[in-house]
């Protein structure tokens, strides 16, 4: 856990992590983090753990999944299936064609490679040999982490919060799951998960967006207690 000289520590202790952030005095009062090694003002360790941790791989642990550096390719140990989707720096992308080629290398046949066809949401289309997509993220197709003790966690940062709130009572299908919570000036806000477009596997907890109608006004994608901070600021 090393760091620089500052000014001080802020640290926060909550029920399931305890926090440390220096008081920036220059550039070289930064944690690094103990699985991935990045930079950080702040480093946060989770109840029972011993490592102290950047924020995106507490959020990993947190959600159960393996933190680490970031890998950038993030296709499955699969050939891709035609009709899944890709996001990439240009935008959202489908697999409308999968074709698997044979290329000589003088007398020898090498492994066959795979070659995809992929069609861009404004239509352009474009070829890619699948060892070539580095920069292509497969969208999850479901929603595995909108799960009851993440829609627990919702409800219970709402109620933290102290924001009436309902659901519309859809258990069985998450997608479809929606909550309304009425801030502290009477103005309700529609909340849903996000679409796949927008989820973030390597943010987890960023499941939700809140929408109020009038004033028009739209949250960022945010975990349950940053949304429910959010609908609490913006009444103040």
């Amino acid at each position: 856990m090393p760091v620089g000289r500052h000014f001080g520590l802020v640290i926060s202790r909550m029920p399931r992590m305890t926090s440390m952030a220096t008081l920036r005095a220059s550039e070289d009062c930064r944690f690094a983090c103990a699985t991935c090694y990045e930079n950080c003002w702040g480093i946060h360790r989770l109840h029972g753990e011993t490592v102290w941790m950047c924020w995106r791989c507490t959020d990993l642990t947190d959600n159960g999944l393996a933190p680490g550096p970031r890998s950038f390719h993030t296709q499955p140990p699969r050939p891709l299936r035609v009709g899944e989707q890709l996001r990439s720096p240009e935008g959202v992308w489908e697999v409308t064609s999968s074709e698997r080629v044979w290329t000589w290398e003088g007398r020898r046949v090498r492994q066959p490679a795979r070659v995809y066809e992929l069609t861009r949401e404004d239509g352009h289309r474009e070829t890619w040999r699948g060892h070539d997509m580095a920069d292509f993220h497969l969208i999850p197709a479901e929603f595995e982490h909108i799960t009851q003790t993440r829609r627990n966690e919702l409800g219970r940062a709402l109620t933290a919060a102290g924001l009436v709130w309902e659901s519309n009572g859809l258990q069985g299908t998450p997608r479809r799951q929606t909550y309304t919570a009425t801030d502290h000036r009477g103005r309700q806000w529609s909340i849903q998960p996000v679409p796949g477009t927008d989820f973030d596997p390597w943010q987890p907890s960023n499941l939700w967006r809140a929408v109020r109608p009038a004033p028009r006004r739209q949250s960022p994608v945010l975990s349950p207690l940053a949304l429910a901070d959010h609908i609490r600021k913006s009444s103040e």
